[in-house]
């Protein structure tokens, strides 16, 4: 017997096992209908009766309720609009449909001739499916055949929709089966291309309608009379885009070149041996018309792709930068951590959650890697497509994207920096970047990922300390990417000698300093207490606060020595608005974070107060103990003294 399959997609989007609206049937509802048989077979220009029954919620039939009947293929098959009678007509299977009101269910006939199949059979031939080009723009509106690489194939004998041969395409999309035998059935068979990998192959898809059917999305052949020829050459089986049997066999395509690359560019899983990392089975859901958005959800372990049933339109199953982001999800969740909470995002944020940066960002920059370009763009339906370049940081949609990519806290400065990192020599270069020194390819992005365990958080902060511990002799060259993109993850220029860096109130050259919550090595990084000496004159009101960038949360207190100690009558101060959020989440109520953003103000500090004599002072400042989840462990931050 068949694995259920939405052979509709094939004979024309037609899946059509029930739909809500209304109907007839007196005080019974109507929820389905069932037609029998579900699949029958006829012999040409013989006749077969299918009735159709409308049941309620619970399977309780409802009486008194008309049909009206049609063929979505009469060429095949025929058949009365009233008293449900079919007709053979040409060798091949035709979906039936049943309507009352606005139910409808369906059946399969499958048409035969009555000389028996033939055995030894030789069928050969290539399965593509037709591409949609696009550019920073969206799509040019040109169609280009592509190889449908690696799909399951059925033969399947219409006589009793029995599958008889089981192989799969190669590499160029190229099918060539020998030995197929179709004896002991009347003649009449066709292929079934499966939107899946086949079995033996490494890298393992699967494309399905919903959850609730499950079903296989494949594409059909031309049927094939075998009573009088056993040799079947040069077929040609191609997946329309405007059938929308061309997408499920994209998504597919771009799914399979993902797993592709981290089985063929990611280096050893497990080192010191030298087996690649193979990712699990993916399935993946799509169909046309729903309204699912497009999402890896770690619970199902699955990836749903939007099929046009917002307000919008929109549909998701060609734009591959969308579809292959998803699966840079799915991979980290199979061999690496993600610690995102989600929640809104856009690409000209830089006060994101370090978690979403990273995890949007991975996902931006694997999509590009996958599909080795450096465009992203996500169409929409109605003419709104959303496009950026991680290479040049160009988007139609602002003109500000290259000095909003920016910090830790930036998705988009985050791909970027990976992108530069992992742009090779065989991918030609958009832009001169002389701050991008290296061409590295996957592998030390992804063994990078691979060192994220439970206790080291998915953030861009640990991929730079890990990656440094993967590929020592690249640290200078990411140093450089780092800064270009103001990521500043290294000791600040008054490290050395922070003694003689005075502050002074309203200089317009002394009153503002910069600095890094980072550690000169030989000392690991963390735990930077930056020491700033100011004086201040007795009776004068002075504020002194900090500005935060790249996720840093400042804990400020005041003394009089230089040395660590005690805040000076109480002069301490965490967040400046007062608040406490060390313990945010996601709120269970909203299904949102409650962590804030990692603006200039929100985790800052400031301190206001009137000294009663003349001083010099110092300004501790640190990384917060109390820093929210949400918040780097580094971080860079403005410092400033002001007075009246």
């Amino acid at each position: 017997m068949l694995e259920r399959v939405c052979l509709g997609i094939v004979l024309g989007l037609s899946l059509l096992l029930s739909s809500c609206g209304g109907g007839g049937g007196g005080s019974k509802t109507i929820a389905q209908i069932e037609i029998t048989p579900q699949q029958g077979n006829v012999v040409l220009q013989t006749t077969l009766p299918f009735s159709a029954t409308a049941k309620t919620a619970s399977g309780e039939v409802v009486d008194n309720v008309s049909f009206v009947w049609q063929s979505l293929d009469p060429s095949i098959a025929s058949i009365d609009p009233n008293s449900g009678v079919a007709t053979g007509h040409g060798i091949g299977v035709a979906t039936l449909v049943a309507t009352t009101g606005t139910f409808q269910g369906s059946a399969s006939i499958g048409v035969v001739a009555a000389q028996s199949g033939q055995g030894n059979l030789h069928l050969s031939g290539t399965v593509r499916y037709e591409d949609k080009p696009y550019t920073l723009n969206g799509f040019t509106g040109e169609i280009q055949p592509k190889a449908v690489r690696g799909a399951a194939i059925n033969v399947v004998a219409i006589d009793g929709f029995t599958t008889i041969f089981t192989g799969a395409t190669d590499a160029e999309g190229n099918f060539d089966f020998t030995g197929v035998n179709n004896t002991g059935r009347r003649s009449g068979i066709y292929l079934q291309v499966l939107a899946k990998t086949e079995p033996n192959n490494p890298t393992q898809v699967e494309i399905r309608n919903n959850l609730t059917d499950k079903a296989l999305f494949s594409l059909a052949s031309n049927a094939m009379d075998d009573s009088g020829g056993s040799d079947f050459t040069g077929l040609d089986v191609t997946a329309a885009a405007s059938s929308g049997a061309g997408g499920a066999f994209n998504i597919l395509d771009v799914f399979s070149t993902a797993s592709e690359l981290i089985q063929r560019s990611g280096g050893p899983c497990s080192p010191p041996a030298t087996a690649p990392c193979v990712p699990p089975l993916l399935t993946a859901y799509w169909e046309p018309g729903s309204a699912q958005g497009t999402y890896f959800d770690d619970q199902l372990d699955a990836i749903f792709i939007l099929g046009g049933g917002d307000p919008q339109g929109d549909t998701d199953e060609y734009d591959d930068a969308v579809i292959a982001h998803e699966y840079g999800h799915f991979a980290v969740h199979h061999f690496s951590k993600d610690d995102s909470l989600g929640g809104e995002h856009f690409i000209t944020d830089h006060d994101q959650d370090v978690r979403l940066a990273w995890s949007e960002g991975w996902g931006n920059f694997f999509s590009s890697a996958v599909r080795k370009n450096p465009i992203y763009v996500d169409t929409a339906s109605k003419g709104a497509t959303f496009s950026f370049n991680l290479e040049t940081y160009a988007s139609p949609q602002t003109s500000a994207l290259k000095s909003a990519a920016v910090y830790t806290t930036s998705e988009i400065a985050v791909a970027g920096v990976l992108w530069d990192l992992f742009d090779d020599p065989t991918l030609a270069a958009t832009v001169t970047e002389p701050h991008d020194t290296l061409a590295l390819g996957l592998e030390p992005i992804w063994q990078t990922l691979r060192r994220f365990t439970s206790g080291i958080p998915a953030t861009m902060e640990s991929f730079v300390t890990e990656f440094t511990a993967v590929d020592p002799g690249s640290a200078g060259g990411l140093q450089a990417i780092l800064q270009e993109r103001k990521m500043e993850l290294l000791p600040d220029s008054f490290e050395s000698n922070e003694a003689a860096t005075f502050l002074v109130a309203n200089d317009a050259d002394r009153q503002l300093q910069h600095h890094t919550l980072y550690q000169a090595a030989p000392v690991p990084p963390e735990n930077d207490e930056d020491i700033i000496p100011f004086d201040v004159a007795g009776g004068v009101r002075y504020t002194l606060e900090t500005f935060t960038y790249n996720g840093a949360d400042t804990l400020l207190f005041l003394n009089d020595q230089p040395g660590s100690g005690a805040p000076l009558n109480g002069l301490q101060n965490d967040n400046r608005d007062g608040g406490d959020y060390h313990n945010c989440g996601m709120n269970t109520l909203t299904g949102k974070s409650s962590c804030p953003d990692n603006n200039r103000l929100t985790l800052s500090s400031s301190l206001s107060w009137t000294p009663t004599a003349s001083a010099r002072l110092y300004a501790h400042v640190q990384r917060s103990p109390n820093a929210p989840p949400s918040a780097g462990q580094f971080g860079s931050y403005d410092i400033r003294l002001s007075s009246p």
